[in-house]
């Protein structure tokens, strides 16, 4: 991931928060008018002084200015509060904004960019990162705007009120920018580390806890404990670094600001200046060094909000998308599939598919067999371009994979994968996957079809029951079921089952048999089948080993040759004996 300036990341935020412009323009007026407020009061106060109005008794003159000075206050802090709102406000919404965007620039992308990049690192990017990028809204630029128009402001009152004073009063501003540049190079590579390693920390936690089954069966309790607890130090460490950093920078500000002021009210102690003006001044030096300190405590704060926003920015930068170039939209498919010559290889040290080609002709049932490695779930993912081939060609229907619209294709493939991924809803919000056209009539229909109704229905609530996460709260038969109706519910014209039949009781591998015959009737199927005795019908089965495919033909046909596949379904024959 490619690092960007603050200056280009500050830009970029400004241009992505241009989109609530009317909202910032309203900001800023309101920060003109607290800043002129604001700065209005010590004035006054020297004006009370220097006019004899409080030595001449005149009570009258004395309270007018009284109750301006309580409409000021009362203005200032009506203004401060919106201020504060609508910063945040604005802040909020254009979260919300940059959180959308990366989600939907996350859910485009290929496979193999979460093949490579831990899930908890992009857990930590949509979430905490996004989030720490607020503070560049209500710390950055309409606060810090604001604390430099009360800065010009002052400086204006204060030549008003004596020059050679406020003269000295410019002697802080270079200071105080160098200062603060020393400690934002420091501060922005302490920030780094400990983003960096609050991504390593979820990363770690996230995957440990969906793999505890695991690390308790092979009692790696301590190990992985230990594992974390380096994490942990590493990441209180990067903490800690922020916090000296951060913990030294004010008491040199402090410093610097207490040595300001005594240079000023010791010059101030050796020219005839009128007692007002002296109020007046020791007033504005403070209202000085107020926004000095504040900009310099956001600028912590910013600085930690653009090593989020460099990250989230960096991950929306990514060009991952599958490429979506073809043009070809069919409302229906005869289902012919073909590959010639195709290699494959998740990277490029290994190829997984080493010169592939076959036909499966519309209305086939064609299975693919073969050993663990073989390459037959890669077969699936090519054909749903999950992953797109290094050469070679796949037809549908005489037609390039790639010439057709990506999601037009997706939408005529049915999917039944060995892993079946439930999400944590009801049975309902998982078979209609959010597509409002799925109705609960329609379901239940289907479910009778392939007759899967009584087993949903035997559920406590019915389709109204809460899946857990990933479908923890059923069986693996059960799941498949669910599975197996809702690939059949888009009547796809393609149908995929990959391992479906695997590592599941009998009596739910004989529904899974019953729907498989129904949903696989009049339409191109392709099944990676793990028992052998599940294909015998099928049109032709190809047998794959090492990426290749050595043998094909029916089953029949198959036992003749006395090969590859014939040794694999008598031992799994004999296991079955056994």
């Amino acid at each position: 991931m490619k690092e960007q300036s603050t200056g280009k990341i500050l830009k970029r935020l400004f241009v992505i928060g241009m989109k609530f412009r009317s909202w910032f323009i309203f900001t800023l007026i309101i920060s003109i008018l607290l800043a002129a407020v604001s700065t209005y009061r010590p004035y006054l106060t020297m004006l009370v002084v220097d006019q004899d109005i409080m030595v001449s008794k005149d009570t009258g003159l004395l309270m007018k200015h009284i109750y301006i000075l309580i409409a000021l206050v009362f203005g200032e802090s009506l203004l401060n509060f919106f201020l504060v709102y609508f910063s945040n406000f604005i802040s909020q919404n254009v979260i919300r904004d940059i959180r959308e965007r990366l989600y939907h620039k996350l859910i485009y992308f290929k496979t193999s960019f979460f093949d490579k990049t831990p899930i908890g690192q992009l857990v930590t990017r949509a979430v905490s990162d996004v989030e720490t990028i607020s503070v560049v809204y209500t710390d950055g630029f309409l606060m810090v705007f604001g604390d430099v128009l009360r800065i010009v402001f002052v400086l204006v009152a204060m030549f008003l009120v004596n020059v050679n004073l406020s003269y000295i009063s410019l002697a802080i501003l270079p200071i105080m920018v160098v200062i603060t540049r020393f400690f934002q190079k420091k501060l922005k590579k302490a920030f780094g580390d400990e983003r960096t390693w609050t991504a390593t920390q979820n990363s770690f936690v996230q995957e440990r806890l969906s793999g505890m089954p695991i690390i308790q069966v092979f009692n790696r309790q301590e190990a992985e404990f230990k594992k974390f607890d380096d994490i942990n130090i590493n990441l209180k460490s990067a903490l800690l670094r922020t916090v000296y950093i951060f913990s030294l920078f004010f008491p040199v500000v402090e410093l610097i600001s207490s040595v300001f002021i005594g240079l000023i009210l010791f010059y101030g102690g050796y020219i005839k200046i009128f007692p007002g003006e002296i109020i007046a001044f020791i007033q504005y030096i403070s209202m000085l060094i107020r926004p000095l300190r504040q900009i310099a405590d956001r600028f912590n704060n910013i600085q930690r909000g653009l090593v989020g926003a460099e990250r989230v920015l960096g991950v929306m930068d990514e060009n991952f998308e599958m490429p979506n170039e073809g043009k070809l939209v069919k409302s229906t498919f005869e289902g012919k599939i073909e590959f010639k010559d195709v290699y494959f290889s998740y990277d490029e040290k290994q190829e997984v598919l080493k010169g592939i080609s076959f036909t499966v002709n519309p209305g086939e049932t064609v299975a693919i067999v073969g050993a663990t490695g073989a390459g037959k779930s890669t077969i699936i993912s090519l054909i749903t371009r999950l992953y797109d081939i290094n050469s070679g060609k796949i037809f549908l229907d005489d037609v390039e994979l790639k010439d057709y619209e990506l999601y037009n294709l997706r939408k005529h493939l049915g999917v039944v994968l060995q892993d079946v991924f439930l999400f944590h809803g009801t049975v309902f919000e998982n078979l209609s996957f959010g597509d409002e056209s799925v109705t609960l009539e329609k379901i239940r229909a289907v479910a009778k079809d392939i007759e899967v109704d009584e087993f949903i229905e035997s559920l406590p609530g019915a389709y109204d029951f809460v899946v857990s996460e990933r479908g923890s709260s059923i069986s693996l038969g059960q799941r498949q079921l669910l599975s197996f109706l809702r690939a059949y519910l888009s009547d796809p014209k393609i149908l995929i089952l990959d391992e479906a039949t695997s590592s599941i009781d009998v009596e739910s591998e004989k529904l899974i048999q019953k729907a498989t015959e129904k949903i696989t009737k009049n339409r191109t199927s392709i099944i990676i089948a793990h028992r052998l005795s599940t294909i015998v019908n099928a049109d032709k089965i190809i047998v794959m080993e090492g990426g290749k495919i050595v043998e094909a033909g029916t089953h029949t046909e198959l036992l003749a040759q006395n090969g590859y596949y014939s040794n694999l379904y008598q031992g799994q024959l004999k296991a079955v004996e056994m």
